[in-house]
């Protein structure tokens, strides 16, 4: 099927947030992301569907999120936000050509699928929207995100797998991620990597990148009790304007779903290549944080605070 939407034709998301109805959680989360049980469901959901289309002449899907950031500040939430737009368990998804506003959460949220091409998409909220990632494959293999202009309140995208046990136990990876051609603004991250990587994250191309205004340029993030891998990433051709920190490696970020989770368990990264990066007005150029954090043959060229590497 092929849900198109034409020039000037906005589909609005209800406000009314108490009817707004309950799914499980996924089980490679074990709960809410936000709050412990169920989660609201995302505005446009998609359950094991297949060669299924989204695009236009770039029509809106507006969240009309502010009700859920007033609850979320107000700290009144009772489950974890919707999503925008999430397809789970599927295959051969296209998504372009269309305008994505306001989610109250997660904007495009492909989880458990393959084969997913994401492309001249415009995602837009708030510079101080909570939570407000553009683009999280999650799980995924198989993903293609280019050509798109992303403006958000957190990671414009963000490469995910799972979150602690339930991820490890889940045991998906991400896989065969390509992002290139992207540009946009965020406070936190432009590309990042995790923190939710317990089902491990592999094969990842990022290319010709432009971020501006930016808290972190690349962010690869995880945390002890992650367990799980990011390995065979490559990232090049980045060009960065009034950015917080260039480039960021840590091993002590992100919360924890409960107290079950396995201290124990260390994420590793390996085979990262970061190359062709070039900065104005960055603040720090390069972070790394190696706390609770195994980290092989990674390489990060020298970045200039001033423009060239």
């Amino acid at each position: 099927m092929t849900l198109y939407l034409a020039r000037g034709a906005v589909i609005k998301a209800t406000q009314d947030t108490w009817n707004w109805p309950l799914v499980d959680p996924l089980p490679s989360y074990g709960r809410g992301r936000e709050l412990p049980g169920r989660r609201y469901v995302s505005f446009i959901q998609g359950d094991g569907i297949s060669d299924v289309i989204i695009t236009g002449e770039n029509g809106t899907i507006d969240g009309q999120g502010d009700v859920w950031w007033n609850m979320w500040r107000q700290r009144s939430l009772h489950f974890t936000r919707p999503n925008l737009l999430e397809f789970k368990n599927s295959r051969d998804v296209i998504i372009s050509n269309v305008v994505f506003q306001n989610s109250p959460f997660w904007n495009i949220h492909p989880v458990y699928c393959s084969n997913v091409v994401i492309r001249y998409v415009t995602v837009l909220a708030p510079y101080d929207s909570p939570n407000t990632d553009g683009i999280d494959p999650d799980s995924s293999s198989n993903v293609c995100i280019e050509d798109a202009h992303i403006a958000t309140g957190d990671d414009l995208v963000a490469i995910k797998s799972g979150w602690d046990e339930y991820g490890i136990a889940y045991g998906r990876p991400s896989s065969g991620i390509t992002i290139r051609r992207l540009q946009g603004s965020s406070p936190f991250s432009g590309i990042a990597i995790g923190s939710e990587t317990s089902g491990g994250v592999e094969n990842v191309l990022v290319e010709n990148i432009n971020l501006y205004n930016t808290g972190f340029g690349i962010h690869i993030k995880t945390n002890a009790g992650r367990g799980g891998y990011i390995r065979n990433v490559t990232v090049v051709n980045v060009s960065m304007n009034k950015v917080r920190k260039g480039i960021r490696i840590a091993g002590d970020v992100g919360d924890h779903p409960d107290e079950y989770f396995n201290r124990y368990a260390m994420p590793t990264v390996d085979g990262v290549t970061i190359k062709n990066v070039r900065g104005v007005d960055i603040q720090q150029r390069i972070d790394r944080r190696h706390q609770e954090l195994a980290l092989y043959s990674t390489y990060a060229c020298p970045m200039s605070s001033s423009g060239v590497l």
